[in-house]
């Protein structure tokens, strides 16, 4: 879906990006992680053309961006910045209207659209449509910022830091609000974060920068059980073991959990095996139990598994090792 091939940015002296070549695949979400200056917002504008290349080329959905006006590339992409990037001084229903406006919609399939979009994000439009972005709060308006940049039905959604602005006990309800959002599903996602636990939960392959270069690029297990050297083990060191339960998925441990009979699990808490097994752990605890366990599903291979939290963790144990060879 999006191919960036040798791609380099200068700001007169300063190397921003440095010969970052790399695939987004349809469907994906694609994380870009790194530091303050370590390139990944300028890679994400050069793929929109808030920035204009200085060397290399970038293709989206087969078609050089060169050979586009920048204003009908941007009308393809939703945008979603820190803070929301909300107009001020335009409603709700202003802001989500702007981009289908410039398209010329009209206003019966506008109107349609935005109580499409805020229902699916669980904004209610009649509370909502006619307030200015100040009476929300920075979950409302991170919503509204997502409403506008999916209410065109664009194929590529771009994020620059879209939680940023969000206090802690926010961003993390948003992170799982935005997992679980049915239009985000199918759409080439590229989303731009410091933070790496947020990378770790959000991406389905992380892009990990330094200094404009790419320094790992690959799935979350691949980043927490095969660093492709120093820089990325020291990046991800002081959160490494929660990293390694959150990449994690129950289904990987079923070689190292006892079956159990049905009759044998009917108090225990059932789980997908497709559950991350930090997931699954933060909710055992939660109960209270220090025995509380749960029971793996069945598919068509494998009978029901029962785990505590000891289990669990001692059958994390026991798999590392393979994931690192």
């Amino acid at each position: 879906m999006i191919r960036l091939r040798n791609v380099t940015k200068r700001f007169g002296g300063l190397l921003a990006v440095d010969d970052v070549t790399l695939d987004v695949k349809e469907g994906e979400t694609l994380v870009l992680l790194g530091t303050s200056g370590c390139g990944k917002t300028t890679t994400l504008k050069l793929i929109n053309r808030l920035e204009e290349l200085t060397a290399g080329t970038i293709e989206v959905a087969g078609t050089n961006i060169q050979q586009q006006k920048p204003e009908d590339l941007r009308r393809k992409m939703g945008y979603v910045i820190q803070g929301a990037g909300l107009f001020p001084h335009y409603t709700v229903q202003e802001n989500i209207a702007v981009v289908p406006r410039l398209l010329h919609w009209s206003k019966e399939k506008i109107d349609k659209r935005t109580h499409e979009v805020l229902e699916l994000l669980r904004i209610s439009p009649q509370q909502y449509l006619s307030k200015y972005p100040h009476e929300l709060s920075g979950g409302q308006q991170q919503r509204v910022g997502l409403a506008r940049a999916l209410i065109s039905d664009p194929p590529v959604i771009l994020m620059d830091e879209p939680f940023g602005a969000l206090d802690p006990i926010t961003r993390i309800s948003i992170r799982r609000e935005f997992k679980n959002i049915e239009a985000l599903r199918h759409k080439t996602k590229v989303l731009v974060t410091h933070d790496v636990l947020e990378a770790f939960e959000l991406g389905d392959r992380i892009c990990l920068m330094d200094n404009g270069k790419i320094q790992q690029l690959g799935t979350t297990q691949e980043l927490v059980f095969r660093p492709a050297n120093e820089f990325v083990m020291r990046f991800l060191q002081d959160h490494l073991f929660q990293l390694q339960l959150q990449v994690l998925q129950l289904h990987q441990l079923r070689p190292y959990l006892p079956a159990v009979s049905p009759a044998n699990a009917t108090d225990a808490i059932v789980f997908p095996e497709s559950e991350s097994v930090l997931e699954a752990i933060q909710i055992l605890t939660a109960t209270g139990a220090p025995q509380q366990s749960l029971t793996l599903e069945a598919n068509t291979e494998t009978p029901p598994q029962a785990a505590t939290v000891a289990d669990l963790m001692a059958a994390v144990e026991q798999l590392t090792p393979s994931l690192r060879a």
